[in-house]
């Protein structure tokens, strides 16, 4: 974004955004921690910026015409490597 006044405001208004998303997601992941839906020890902090980096990144995707099948099976990807990675096993 070009630094005129107008963006800048439109700017500012995305940092709080992305700053409100990133909290919020933040305190879904360590109740998810804390009520063992994850494993113990899962690093909360960051698994939120590798979540808001696949959200950005697909975001990025979709307006240079990714199709919506393609964004799908990334998501679906990210998803299933994170569930994978973090979720305790069922027995």
């Amino acid at each position: 974004m070009a630094d005129s006044t107008r963006t800048l405001d439109a700017s500012a208004y995305y940092a709080e955004l992305h700053g409100w998303n990133e909290r919020t997601l933040l305190a879904r992941i360590e109740r998810a921690v804390q009520d063992g839906e994850l494993v113990a020890g899962t690093d909360a902090a960051a698994l939120t910026r590798l979540v808001q980096s696949v959200v950005h990144g697909l975001s990025v995707r979709a307006s240079l015409g990714t199709a919506r099948e393609d964004l799908l099976a990334t998501a679906q990807l990210a998803h299933e490597l994170i569930c994978r990675q973090l979720t305790s096993p069922t027995t």
